[in-house]
């Protein structure tokens, strides 16, 4: 899959996955949780959105934002298995995610900052404001930002094809990272890995 960094190049490194699963009547097990949550690391989600100008203590990385509802004694959410694994992992590897109906997703990828105007419907939202923020789009516009996706490409029950990218910051261990997300994936819910990469 191509993903264009030009505009963002040297300060955004962007760890992607395609896979597939039937992951109906799965369950992801949260025995890594405790651990994810003690180990959790700010900086890197923070790192993020302060190369780019942003205040993170407004707009948190979605990472943070679970962290954070996590730490307050809330239940982990359980939404899907795919997105529940995805969740889970921002948390281990303290970084948001992004994970996509592949579907829906239409062409080749950019990642780029919002411009003035630009939003769109959250999943959960009623609007999401790009401007100015870190984004990922395709060739119908933008879907995708480390504090929120957009309802267009969401996860649905008949979802079997799924993106997923990692927004991380210039110098996070991305190799690293993709790799255990590809071991819990193929692990958790039986997942068959069709692509995977890094784009600096």
């Amino acid at each position: 899959m191509r993903i264009d960094l030009s505009e963002v190049k040297g300060l955004v490194e962007i760890p992607y996955g395609i896979f597939r699963c039937h992951c109906g009547g799965k369950e992801v097990p949260l025995e890594e949780l405790p651990r994810a949550l003690e180990n959790f690391r700010r900086e890197y989600g923070r790192k993020l959105y302060r190369s780019f100008g942003q205040d993170p203590t407004r707009f948190r990385p979605s990472s943070e934002a679970l962290y954070r509802r996590l730490s307050r004694g809330k239940p982990f959410p359980r939404i899907h298995p795919a997105v529940d694994a995805v969740n889970l992992l921002s948390l281990i590897n303290s970084i948001p995610y992004g994970l996509y109906d592949f579907s829906k997703v239409r062409g080749n990828l950019r990642v780029r900052l919002g411009k003035p105007g630009e939003g769109y419907r959250g999943i959960g939202r009623d609007r999401i404001n790009l401007e100015g923020r870190l984004l990922l789009e395709d060739e119908e516009g933008p879907f995708g930002n480390p504090t929120g996706d957009s309802l267009r490409t969401a996860v649905e029950d008949k979802t079997s094809m799924f993106l997923y990218v990692i927004f991380a910051p210039r110098g996070y261990p991305s190799e690293k990272a993709n790799l255990a997300t590809l071991e819990r994936l193929k692990k958790w819910l039986g997942a068959e890995i069709i692509e995977y990469g890094l784009r600096r």
